[in-house]
């Protein structure tokens, strides 16, 4: 009779079990299961438009600043052509101590050869010499642009050049004139004779600053 009981106890116990099932609950499960996996689905869609767009993104901003490039380098070498067109003489700064310029020992340079070194040069600059130093209170001029021409005995300033003679200080004179490039002398050019100056006095050269 116990074992009876016992069967019917455990037969009792199965039967509350079963009755404490949820029928839909796989249902929803898989339903629940359905939709995480869709939010998942949608979130990664979602990144991979995000990052899509920041690439786009660093794509075009990537092809700005090469336009940008582009186009400073367009404008620095429009600025430079139109530098070096424009042919300017102006007078320098005179240096604190008149320097040793004056006639050469080397030879003198080939026009081919001189206007190559006068095109790639930063600095062009005529300084006034008594024939073995720079003329005290004659200040150089700086040269750029176009502003030199072939000439028949060589290569030829094409701009005037207005000088004025130093002020409270005895005459001076020119006897030539020295070409630097960069800072240091590549030619001469003798006059004839030398130029004289009187303080204060201005006078302008044309056509004989000639290398």
């Amino acid at each position: 009779m116990s074992d009876t009981n016992e069967m019917s106890r455990e037969q009792e116990l199965l039967e509350e079990f079963k009755a404490g099932l949820d029928k839909d609950g796989p249902v929803v499960l898989a339903q629940r299961v359905a939709e995480l996996e869709a939010d998942r689905d949608r979130a990664s869609d979602a990144v991979a438009t995000v990052q899509a767009e920041r690439d786009a993104l660093l794509e075009r901003a990537e092809t700005a600043e090469a336009e940008r490039d582009a186009a400073i380098a367009r404008a620095e070498k429009a600025d430079a052509a139109t530098r070096k067109v424009t042919a300017q003489v102006k007078k320098a700064t005179a240096p604190a101590k008149p320097r040793k310029l004056g006639r050469m020992s080397s030879d003198r340079l080939s026009p081919e050869v001189l206007l190559d070194e006068i095109d790639d040069a930063d600095d062009i600059e005529v300084a006034f010499s008594d024939g073995a130093r720079e003329v005290p209170g004659i200040a150089p001029i700086t040269v750029t642009g176009e502003a030199w021409k072939r000439h028949a005995f060589g290569v030829m300033l094409t701009e005037p050049v207005h000088l004025e003679g130093p002020q409270g200080g005895a005459s001076t004179r020119i006897a030539g004139y020295a070409l630097l490039l960069d800072g240091k002398q590549v030619a001469w050019c003798e006059r004839s004779m030398p130029l004289p100056i009187a303080p204060g006095q201005r006078v302008t050269i044309a056509d004989d600053i000639l290398f």
